[in-house]
């Protein structure tokens, strides 16, 4: 590796580092919530519904949902089965309060499943309907009756229904319909009195632990796809969309209404920072597709309602899907993703061998001119142009490109960052172990943690090997003739030790098996050219 290509990726990572830390947004202070607000008809709004607006000129409320004082609470939670999800529907407001994926776990060590929907207070399930101001104000939040105790979905659909009425006494049911070997539960709502009537979904807080991960609403036209990264006002959809939802980084929450019941979605910001996606009932009701799984290609191509698009890995993503399906393929046959990374690096770097051959090449001349380099510049030191003019001249006629020691590097700066994007969003990476204690390379080493001076300190082995290929191979490389350069070099192991040390695991060893590789070229050519 070129030594300036060196301080420049490493400028890079560390100017990264510090705008992740200094300047991304911050999460909001949490506000104590406002006392609960009185309806039209006197009463308190119970808690899962969004309090109905005191302007009687305003049919819905279009920003934030007013935490609730809790009046009734869940009776009886009904539990719903399949093969993939584990579900909890409650009697209040007969909605879903709990989604848990079978198939994968909270956390690498833990046998807790997935769940899907957070602490979304003043919500506790979803959807949550609540009616007009016209139509005689009111919301789902009352007890209602399910036809059915528990279900176990094994070889055929299972329906569940939830009859109640609305808090200003409008007829409501909930029907569910569950599927074995699918991540789809169809819904449909019946409020035929509520002529003027919606429904919301919130499932996902406003916190992001990466600011590389997109976490947040998103939507599909049938044009055009969009992530929202921030909701500061209300956004209205028309209601030709296919699907809105929530991407959670490796999972995600699809609503996709049929087109019998399409109509239009406001995607607001509710209490604490909430994103909530308000949809309008048609006629009184709503019937489609809810989606809850992993962000998984293969899987959500069979939605067959372009849902594959919300696995997007931004300006990265012309690089990564494609470096994805190749892992993919490998893995096939290795059963081993941290394998399968050895052997994308091993790729890379013979493709590139050609130009890490010219790149080397080139430092070899640019330190061969070293002695002349320095006479021009006692010679011309009151005259930067000149010596420019002259260095150039120089170069020129030698046939150097001062800048061939770089390029090998350029070209695989975007398949790091691709890579770690991938390690971030993509599904498949997520868990994957490698060996050892390595079990998850999407995420930091995890070896074993010292708490000094009331400071947790992870101990990590492969930045730490990392780092010490980082320094061989500097040590291999043509050096330079200027002493402030040699200084910096001398500190830039330490300084990719440190910048590695939170990066995932399989990203560090993406670096290290580089490093490897890089130094046997690097004692190849050595060799031959002596």
């Amino acid at each position: 590796m070129e030594k300036r290509t060196m301080i420049a990726l490493g400028l890079t990572i560390v100017l990264i580092f510090f705008m992740q830390q200094y300047f991304t947004p911050k999460e909001p202070l949490k506000q104590p919530p406002p006392q609960a607000q009185q309806t039209e008809q006197g009463k308190t709004a119970p808690a899962g519904a969004p309090a109905t607006p005191a302007a009687a000129g305003t049919p819905f409320p279009k920003q934030g949902t007013p935490a609730q004082k809790v009046e009734l609470k869940p009776s009886k939670i009904v539990v719903v089965e399949t093969d993939l999800l584990k579900i909890s529907l409650t009697d209040l407001g007969g909605g879903i309060s709990s989604v848990q994926l079978k198939s994968f776990k909270e956390t690498v060590k833990g046998d807790k499943n997935k769940e899907l929907i957070e602490d979304v207070k003043p919500y506790v399930y979803m959807p949550t309907v609540f009616a007009a101001i016209s139509s005689g104000a009111g919301n789902d939040s009352t007890l209602f009756k399910p036809d059915r105790n528990s279900i176990t979905v094994k070889e055929k659909p299972e329906t569940l229904v939830f009859s109640g009425t609305m808090s200003n006494g409008k007829p409501v049911r909930k029907i569910y319909t569950f599927y074995p070997g699918t991540y789809t539960v169809d819904m449909r709502i019946e409020a035929g009195d509520s002529k003027e009537a919606i429904f919301d979904f919130a499932m996902i807080t406003d916190k992001n632990e990466s600011s590389y991960t997109f976490k947040g609403p998103f939507l599909y036209t049938g044009k055009k796809f969009e992530q929202i990264e921030k909701v500061e006002k209300a956004i209205d959809v028309e209601k030709t969309f296919k699907y809105v939802g929530f991407d959670d980084g490796f999972f995600a929450f699809i609503w996709m209404p049929d087109a019998a019941f399409q109509s239009p979605v406001t995607i607001i910001k509710g209490e604490n920072g909430i994103p909530v996606i308000r949809c309008t009932l048609a006629d009184g009701g709503a019937s489609g597709k809810m989606y809850f799984g992993p962000k998984k290609t293969t899987v959500l191509k069979t939605l067959e309602v372009g849902a594959e698009k919300i696995v997007d890995f931004g300006w990265f993503d012309i690089i990564a899907k494609p470096m994805i399906m190749g892992l993919n393929f490998c893995n096939k046959l290795t059963h081993n993703y941290g394998i399968d990374i050895i052997l994308l690096t091993i790729l890379i770097k013979i493709i590139f061998y050609p130009l890490s051959v010219k790149s080397y090449k080139s430092m070899k001349e640019m330190q061969k001119m070293q002695p002349v380099i320095a006479k021009l510049k006692e010679k011309f030191k009151d005259d930067k142009q000149k010596l420019n003019q002259e260095m150039m001249s120089i170069y020129k006629n030698k046939g150097i490109n001062p800048m061939g020691g770089c390029l090998p590097m350029v070209i695989q700066i975007p398949v790091f960052f691709a890579l770690y994007k991938a390690l971030s969003g993509a599904i498949e990476l997520r868990h994957a172990p490698f060996m050892f204690w390595i079990n998850d390379l999407s995420s930091p080493e995890d070896l074993f943690t010292l708490t000094v001076a009331g400071y947790a300190l992870p101990i990590r082995i492969l930045p730490l090997i990392m780092g010490f290929t980082q320094f061989i191979q500097q040590k291999m490389t043509p050096t330079s003739a200027d002493p402030m350069q040699e200084k910096i070099m001398l500190i830039m192991p330490i300084v990719f030790t440190f910048m590695f040390w939170s990066f995932p695991a399989g990203l560090v060893l993406y670096w290290l098996v580089n490093n490897v590789i890089s130094i046997a070229q690097q004692y190849y050519i050595n060799k031959k050219a002596s």
